[in-house]
């Protein structure tokens, strides 16, 4: 056999591509979505199938009920960590986490799987638009006051006044893909959206105590 044909038989393996398709966010929360654990779902179990502990990661997790139409009993577990979690924020504390007692809190399988599933749709739409720009305020997370901007943004969501959820909650989660796909662009979206939710809940808020006040004067007299 010739060289020539030595080199006539060798097979062509396919060229490696440069480019791994990496897993979203999306596909994490639907494998998880797949493999709910029987009965009870932790805030843990949620953090857990993100894969990591990052600061968009867990931000993401305590915000996903706030882009879903959800029963009370989901949003009310999570206020108290993601009020908690920012506020370690707003004091500059970069390795923040959540304690063992708020991590076991849990709701049942069913009503996780409803969050989940009036989530998703929305998490996906966002994440199409999503890609790694403005490195800038990709990094923004490592800025102090960021931290106490966020810790703001998180009593808004809670504050039960009409109309003044859904648009804080939505700048968190958006927040929190773009630290979690460096994406500045995101995040400068979501700081704009951060400035008018905390704007149109100081309009709320004055013209509900006007109201108020308005009507204990009538009362009165």
């Amino acid at each position: 056999m010739t060289a020539r044909d030595a080199d006539d038989d060798v097979i062509a393996l396919p060229a490696l591509s440069d480019e791994v398709e990496e897993e979203r966010t999306s596909d994490l929360l639907a494998r998880f979505r797949a493999n709910l654990p029987d009965g009870r779902v932790t805030l843990n179990d949620l953090i857990q199938a993100l894969g990591d502990r990052s600061l968009g990661t867990i931000l993401l997790a305590l915000a996903l009920p706030t882009i879903a139409p959800v029963p009370l009993g989901v949003s009310c577990l999570f206020d108290l960590p993601i009020v908690l979690y920012t506020a370690q924020l707003a004091f500059g504390r970069r390795g923040a986490g959540l304690p063992d007692w708020l991590l076991r809190r849990s709701v049942g399988t069913r009503l996780a799987a409803r969050t989940l599933d009036a989530a998703m749709p929305r998490l996906t739409g966002i994440e199409r638009m999503l890609k790694p720009r403005v490195h800038r305020l990709a990094r923004i997370d490592r800025e102090r006051w960021f931290g106490l901007l966020l810790f703001i943004l998180t009593l808004t969501c809670i504050v039960p006044l009409p109309l003044t959820g859904w648009l804080p909650g939505f700048a968190l989660v958006l927040i929190s893909l773009g630290l979690i796909e460096r994406d500045g662009g995101a995040i400068g979206v979501g700081l704009g959206l951060t400035v008018a939710a905390l704007v149109f809940f100081a309009l709320v808020a004055s013209s509900l105590s006007y109201a108020g006040h308005q009507l204990l004067a009538a009362t009165l007299h």
